[in-house]
């Protein structure tokens, strides 16, 4: 129900038909909306090309055909290591006190 109402916006409204084209009142908004619609870009988004570490890494891992599971290996591999440098430096403050 909610994405019915949600999706509802993206469809313009039908305001502009046969017998409303030739009607004084409403040509001054219809000619307004014409207008709007017609400045709107027409076709698919030009491809926007990645910038930056995170854009580079999401563009090869994440984003079309090239999704796959090394992120997690990734992920896997930093805790690993990060983690055995915390332990490591706490072990050596550990020494340095006895």
């Amino acid at each position: 129900m909610i994405a019915k109402r949600a999706l509802s916006t993206l469809i313009p409204p039908k305001i502009v038909s046969v017998k409303n084209l030739g009607a004084a009142p409403n040509s001054k908004r219809i000619s307004n909306v014409v207008s709007f619609y017609k400045t709107l870009p027409q076709g698919s988004a030009p491809v926007v090309k990645p910038s930056g570490v995170i854009g580079r890494y999401k563009a090869k891992f994440f984003d079309g055909d090239n999704a796959s599971g090394k992120p997690l290996l990734h992920l896997a591999g930093f805790i690993l290591v990060m983690g055995y440098t915390i332990e490591y430096l706490t072990h050596l403050r550990h020494h340095k006190e006895h």
